[in-house]
């Protein structure tokens, strides 16, 4: 057995290149098939127009607390909310009864297991499309980790469900 590298906490054996993509390789076999069912990880959409008569204004109207124009007949048009599609770990798994405030009743949870190249590319997601289900991002617990290889944890709560 070799020793890990005390200078580096390393093991000199371990190749994390190798590691990754065993790891991928196994998230892509248990990836449902349909491309439209797989993991997609949604952005908060950039910004915002209004437009009153087909005319965009040059300055924002005024809004309510929820940011919607008090004048009704002008139209709020987004920019497109960014997607990202990467390969992921997915579990659908009862929500625990000490995460639902009271009054809320969520029967399912996603817990997503990302590695660290993939996370990068998803953090700071909204929201995630998995099998045709919607779900709302909640939180992440503490990452862990193989040597140099990097595990995160993002856990989504059920918007819509089928």
């Amino acid at each position: 057995m070799v020793d890990p590298n005390p200078a580096l906490g390393i093991s000199a054996d371990f190749d994390g290149d190798q590691f990754r993509r065993a790891i991928r390789f196994a998230m892509q076999m248990g990836s449902p098939p349909d491309p439209d069912k797989q993991a997609l990880f949604v952005f908060k959409p950039t910004s915002r127009s209004y437009w009153k008569n087909d005319v965009q204004l040059g300055a924002t109207p005024r809004l309510d607390r929820d940011g919607k124009p008090l004048d009704p007949t002008i139209e709020v048009r987004r920019v497109e909310a960014a997607t990202q599609r990467v390969d992921c770990a997915v579990e659908i798994v009862r929500a625990d009864a000490e995460e639902v405030p009271v009054g809320t009743f969520r029967q399912t949870k996603a817990v997503v297991t990302l590695l660290d190249e993939q996370y990068d590319q998803v953090r700071g997601c909204v929201e995630m499309v998995f099998n045709g289900d919607r779900y709302r991002f909640g939180y992440e617990p503490d990452g862990l980790g193989l040597f140099e290889v990097g595990i995160n944890t993002m856990i989504f709560y059920p918007v819509e469900e089928t």
